[in-house]
C-alpha cells in the first residue's frame, strides 16, 4: 500500500505543505522540525524526494493550470496562446502542468478534492475572467502559490494586459481620425478585463458613454448585438475583444454600412483572425505568450522563495493599426 504525504503529515502532526517544504529543503521549517520529519520518512522506509504515492517524484512539482472557457479551446486563439507562453517557460523545469479545462465557473466539492486535495498539488495557475468567487476563496485559503491569468481576486497574484491603458489608447486613436460619437461593444462587464476596458472607454468620452451590451464575448454574440440595436447613431466602434469587433463587422456589412467608410472599427487582443477579416481588423495588441511566460517566471518566484506575497503585473498594450478604421468623412 502506498503511503502520501497526509500519512506522513498525520504521523508527524502537521500540514502537508510543510512536509512537502521539508522533503523539498523549502523555507518556512525550522531544522528540528525538518529533521523529525525525514527521520519518520526514514522509519517509514521512504525516501525523500522519491515518488510514493504523492511525494515529490525526481523533484518535480504539481501544478493545476486552470483554463475557464465557455467553448472548445481550440476555438480560442486567445487563451491557447497564454497557455503556449506558459508551457514554454517550464519546459525546462521540473514543473508537471495539470491542465484542467472547465465549462462551468465553479467545480462539485467532490472535484475540487480530487483536484487539490486528494493530490499534492504544489500550486494553482487559473486562466480567464469568468470564475465564481467561491472557488477562489477556496483555493487561495491553501497553503499554496496561486496566480490569475486575465482576473483579480483577493489572496491571489496576478498578472494581465493593461486593460485601461489599451482603451484609452483606442479611443485616442479614433479621436484624431475625428471621431466623437464612439459605442462601446461590450461584454459582460463583471468581467475585470472589460469592466476596465470599458472604464478606460468611458473616462475618454467624458462619461457619456454609449453602451451597447452583449451577453458573451463571440463573434456571434457581437453578431447578434449589433442586429438587435435599434438605431445606429456612431460613427465608431470600440469593441471590448476582437471576436466581438468581427461579428460586428459582419452584422454592420448586412445592414448596408460600409466599414471603415461609415463607421470605424476597432478590436482588443489582437488574436490571429484579426488579419484574415475584411476589412483587416485595426486592434489592441495583448502580448498574450509575454504574459503566460511572466506568469510561470512569478510561479518560480512564488514556490522557489516561499513568498506568498501578492504581486501584481500588468503587461502593457499596443495599438495595431489595419484598415477597419479610418477618417470621419463629413
Amino acid at each position: 500500500m502506498s503511503i502520501t504525504l497526509k500519512d506522513i503529515a498525520k504521523k508527524v502532526g502537521v500540514s502537508t505543505s510543510t512536509i512537502s517544504k521539508a522533503v523539498n529543503n523549502r523555507p518556512g521549517v525550522s531544522n528540528q522540525l525538518r529533521n523529525r520529519i525525514l527521520e519518520t520518512i526514514s522509519q517509514m522506509n521512504l525516501q525523500p524526494k522519491q515518488h510514493v504515492g504523492g511525494l515529490i517524484k525526481n523533484n518535480i512539482i504539481s501544478v493545476n493550470l486552470l483554463v475557464r472557457i465557455n467553448q472548445s479551446i481550440n476555438d480560442d486563439p486567445f487563451y491557447s496562446l497564454i497557455t503556449e507562453g506558459l508551457s514554454k517557460e517550464l519546459q525546462d523545469s521540473k514543473i508537471n502542468l495539470l491542465y484542467n479545462v472547465l465549462r462551468e465557473n465553479k467545480l462539485s466539492d467532490s472535484i475540487f478534492n480530487e483536484l487539490f486535495k486528494e493530490k499534492e498539488i504544489s500550486g494553482a495557475i487559473l486562466i480567464g475572467a469568468d470564475y465564481d468567487s467561491e472557488l477562489l476563496n477556496q483555493i487561495s485559503q491553501m497553503e499554496i502559490p496561486a496566480i490569475l491569468i486575465d482576473n483579480k481576486h483577493p489572496g491571489f497574484s496576478w498578472v494581465n494586459s493593461n486593460n485601461y491603458h489599451g482603451a484609452v489608447q483606442a479611443i485616442n486613436h479614433l479621436n484624431k481620425l475625428g471621431h466623437s460619437k464612439i459605442a462601446f461593444l461590450a461584454g459582460p462587464l463583471n468581467h475585470n478585463s472589460i469592466a476596465e476596458r470599458f472604464q478606460g472607454y468611458s473616462d475618454l468620452v467624458n462619461n457619456k458613454p454609449n453602451l451597447i451590451e452583449s451577453s458573451g464575448v463571440s463573434v456571434d454574440d457581437g453578431y447578434q448585438a449589433i442586429k438587435s440595436y435599434q438605431k445606429i447613431d456612431f460613427t465608431a466602434l470600440f469593441a471590448a475583444t476582437d471576436k466581438l469587433a468581427i461579428g460586428a463587422i459582419k452584422s454592420l456589412k448586412e445592414r448596408g454600412f460600409k466599414v471603415p467608410a461609415d463607421i470605424s472599427i476597432i478590436g482588443f487582443d489582437d488574436i490571429e483572425w484579426a488579419v484574415h477579416t475584411e476589412p483587416s481588423l485595426t486592434t489592441i495588441k495583448v502580448a498574450k505568450q509575454q504574459i503566460g511566460m511572466l506568469a510561470a517566471q512569478l510561479f518560480k518566484d512564488l514556490y522557489q522563495n516561499n513568498n506568498f506575497h501578492q504581486v501584481e503585473i500588468n503587461v502593457q498594450t499596443k495599438l495595431i493599426k489595419r484598415n477597419s478604421t479610418g477618417p470621419l468623412l463629413k
